[in-house]
């Protein structure tokens, strides 16, 4: 039997939540002959698996925040 732990709250659980997120790097790349600083965007999906307390938890910060951005 495979054993998971949560990646919000580190507790050890048997029936996670798979969920896929989006992680974001934002970074500055400067060429040392040119002198030119560019910017550096990044992105890549990560997977995590979540108890059923962390994603409850997701969903209501979701929620909440669509919320207040249709008011």
């Amino acid at each position: 039997m495979r054993v998971y732990q949560c990646d919000g709250c580190y507790k050890i659980i048997e029936n996670p939540h798979t969920v896929k997120m989006k992680e974001f790097y934002v970074g500055i790349d400067t060429e040392y002959f040119t002198r030119i600083k560019t910017l550096v965007k990044s992105k890549r999906k990560i997977k995590i698996q979540l108890c059923d307390d962390c994603y409850k938890g997701l969903h209501v910060i979701a929620e909440k925040k669509e919320r207040e951005n249709n008011d």
